[in-house]
Formats: C-alpha cells, sequence, structure tokens
C-alpha cells in the first residue's frame, strides 16, 4: 500500500459493487421522487445526495482503503458513516418523499417503528456499537474478515441512522421529539464518544493485531496512530455532536420566533421527561393538552374584547 498523501487520498478507490449499485439506486429514486414532488426544496436534495455521494467515499474510497492499515483511518470512517452521512440522509427528510402503497405499508407498521425509532433505542444501540467496535475483538475481526467489515459499516450507519432519526427527522407514528430532549440524547452521545476515546488514548500499546501485522515504512507509529484515532473519536466525535447541537438550538429558536408561547416551553419539558421515559402517556396526553390551550386562547380572546 502506497504512503497516505492528499494524492492518494482522492485516488485509491476500491469500490464494492452491491454498495455502489445500493446507494446509486436510492439516490436516483430520491432524485426521481423529488422531481415529481411540486415545491419541493432544493436544499433536501442536496443535502441527501452529499449523504450518499459521502457514503460512496466512506465504503469505497481511500478511508475505507486505509483503515485496514492505520487506526486513525479507521476512526474517520467511523465518524462518517455513524454521523455525518447519515445526518446529511436524514436532513434530505425521505420519509417524507414516500408515497402510495410503501407509504400504506408504513402507516401499517406505524406502532412497530414508533417502538425502533424512540430516542432510547437508538441510544441504546449507539452505546452498544461505539463500544462494541473499540473496546472488544470484534474490531480484529472486521480487520481480517471482509464480511465482519462490511457487517461493521452497517452498523455504524444503522446505529447512526437510528440515533440521529427523532434528532434531525421525523419519528414515525410518534409526535415529533422535544428539542430539550434532543439536546439531552446529544449530550449523552457526546459523554459516550468521550469515554471511549480516553480509553482509547489510554491504551499503552497496540490491542488489534492486525494492524501490527502490516508492513508500512510511513505514517505514525502503532500506539500514536492509535492514540490519534481516540482523539478524533473524542474531539471530532464531541464536535459533530455540538455541531447538531447547535443546528436543533437553532431550530428551537425558530420555533419560539414564530409565535411559541410558555405553553410551548411547558409542554417541551413534559415531552422531554416522556420521551426519555417510557414515553407511553404522550399520545394520551395530546387531546388534553389541545383542550388547555384552546381555553387559554378563548380566555385570551375575552381580555382583548373588554
Amino acid at each position: 500500500m502506497p504512503p497516505l498523501t492528499w494524492s492518494t487520498l482522492l485516488t485509491e478507490w476500491d469500490l464494492p459493487v452491491p454498495a455502489v449499485v445500493l446507494l446509486a439506486a436510492v439516490a436516483v429514486g430520491y432524485v426521481a421522487a423529488a422531481v415529481r414532488r411540486t415545491g419541493w426544496p432544493w436544499g433536501r436534495t442536496v443535502a441527501f445526495l452529499a449523504g450518499t455521494g459521502l457514503a460512496v467515499f466512506a465504503v469505497g474510497g481511500a478511508v475505507n482503503a486505509y483503515s485496514a492499515a492505520l487506526f486513525s483511518m479507521h476512526m474517520a470512517q467511523h465518524l462518517l458513516l455513524i454521523m455525518v452521512v447519515p445526518a446529511l440522509l436524514l436532513l434530505g427528510r425521505p420519509l417524507d418523499l414516500v408515497q402510495g402503497r410503501p407509504r400504506r405499508v408504513l402507516g401499517r407498521a406505524a406502532r412497530p417503528l414508533a417502538v425502533a425509532t424512540h430516542p432510547a433505542v437508538g441510544f441504546a444501540g449507539y452505546v452498544v456499537v461505539v463500544v462494541g467496535t473499540h473496546l472488544t475483538p470484534f474490531l480484529q475481526s472486521a480487520l481480517t474478515s471482509p464480511l465482519a467489515h462490511g457487517v461493521e459499516e452497517l452498523l455504524y450507519l444503522g446505529s447512526g441512522l437510528l440515533l440521529l432519526l427523532p434528532l434531525v427527522g421525523v419519528r414515525p407514528g410518534r409526535p415529533p421529539l422535544s428539542h430539550l430532549a434532543r439536546l439531552v440524547v446529544l449530550f449523552g452521545a457526546m459523554v459516550v464518544d468521550a469515554v471511549v476515546g480516553v480509553v482509547v488514548m489510554m491504551t499503552p500499546a497496540e490491542p488489534f493485531p492486525a494492524y501490527a501485522a502490516v508492513v508500512r515504512d510511513w505514517g505514525p507509529g502503532l500506539v500514536e496512530d492509535l492514540h490519534w484515532g481516540g482523539a478524533a473519536m473524542w474531539v471530532g466525535g464531541d464536535a459533530l455532536m455540538a455541531a447538531l447541537a447547535v443546528f436543533v438550538i437553532g431550530r428551537w429558536m425558530s420555533a419560539m420566533d414564530r409565535g411559541d408561547d410558555l405553553g410551548s416551553w411547558l409542554e417541551s419539558a413534559r415531552r422531554s421527561a416522556l420521551d426519555l421515559g417510557e414515553g407511553t402517556a404522550v399520545d394520551d396526553d395530546e387531546e388534553a393538552l389541545r383542550s388547555y390551550n384552546a381555553m387559554l386562547a378563548r380566555l385570551a380572546g375575552r381580555e382583548r374584547r373588554h
């Protein structure tokens, strides 16, 4: 393998045909649906196509090729697949483009989807994947088995989508997650990245024999590379989570500027507690909440008339 340079970073490609065909089909299907949808925001299309393009680069470009030689490059691939790509795909709002029979199928599966996309499920999956692929022998298997490596990539992408779906997208079969609850989940994910990153940085010897078996006379030493990867998880992962937190706060402030009042803040706090707990009472309280808000509106109207 040639030394990693800016040139090889752009020119070393080993595209897995099934993944590329699948991603291309998804991109074409999205564009076709967006063209048929009158008034579809072009920004969503750009975000989705950027996500599919980065996914191709992550699984078939130099990031993937050099991830077998450098732990730090493995971490770059990890961050792309578990955070950047899912965020871009979900900002494209692909579920909003589903129409016809597929949408009816989703409607019939609303309850199972609501459970699968619960923020507690997404957070638990994120913890299991991040810890299980870095603090166990799983990564060694992924470095020596193409099948295990493919499973690893799917785990990163899938866990990232489940974590971020209720944060930057929508939850099928459930009301939108409150902004406060979204920030709590993001903070929890930042803690996970920081803890695992610090553990890796404190590891005194190369824990994965596959990296030690790679013959190269360039780049950092084994332990130095390991620590670079741990720092990337800690600093890079938390930076990406912080960027998402800024995005969530911006949307929250925009919602307040559009006329949300104190009742919205109280509702946000109430739904945060329910969303991060069992989450079963939210639907039961929706009608009562609407009635309460309607009563406040009627009282306000009477005061203005008098």
